[in-house]
């Protein structure tokens, strides 16, 4: 039984309402196929990866034919690490596709799920870092896994992420957001979120004689 999860106001881009959820994960059925990703959505050469790493360079590198990028550098938020090998990056979805599929990704289509992989319109969706910390964080939620470096702002994005596609939270992770609601001071969280991406949480089918009784509201 999905609850409300009480979140400070956050200023929102558009006027759809949305308001986060608690239920359990959806833990059947993943396969990081069902999110096509790395596409080349404007046709320019250059995959949602490839774009990514241009963007984020703080040095930009020479791109060559096919997008092959050489040169550059980037400052890998999770570490603090800077790295002048494009190679040497990985580009990470900040939730990552399994928690998204856990959270609600499971009931969208096909076409939602590869617009949730390649998402290049907000910036904190997709970032790029060093390989090594995208391999320990690999698809574990904020309760399991926060960067060494600006613990805050990871969450904090996490929140816009989850609210902007209508994600939900289990409980563990529910608990520790309100903690960090706490401990952070994060000011505006300018969230836009998308259309046509409903809250489908994770309820078990109801006894006929029994009514469900929701588990307890997460705090701090």
């Amino acid at each position: 039984m999905s609850l409300s999860l009480t979140f400070p106001a956050l200023p929102v881009a558009n006027a759809v309402s949305v308001e986060p959820q608690v239920s359990s994960d959806y833990m059947e059925g993943y396969d990081r196929k069902l999110f096509k990703h790395w596409i080349d959505a404007d046709k320019n050469g250059c995959t949602t990866r490839a774009e990514v790493l241009i963007a984020e360079a703080i040095v930009k590198p020479k791109i060559g034919k096919k997008c092959k990028l050489r040169g550059g550098k980037w400052l890998s938020a999770y570490d603090g690490k800077t790295i002048t090998n494009a190679s040497k990056l990985d580009v990470d979805h900040l939730v990552p596709l399994a928690e998204a599929w856990r959270s609600g990704a499971w009931a969208w289509t096909a076409a939602q799920r590869q617009a949730y992989a390649n998402d290049l319109e907000d910036s904190r969706a997709l970032i790029a870092v060093t390989l090594s910390t995208n391999r320990s964080k690999s698809d574990k939620d904020i309760a399991e896994w926060v960067p060494t470096k600006d613990v805050c702002g990871y969450v904090a994005n996490w929140i816009v992420i989850k609210l902007r596609y209508s994600l939900t939270y289990d409980d563990r992770e529910a608990t520790a957001v309100q903690g960090f609601f706490n401990t952070c001071k994060f000011g505006d969280l300018k969230v836009s979120v998308l259309p046509g991406f409903s809250y489908q949480t994770n309820q078990s089918a109801p006894t006929p004689s029994a009514t469900p009784t929701p588990s307890a509201t997460p705090t701090p």
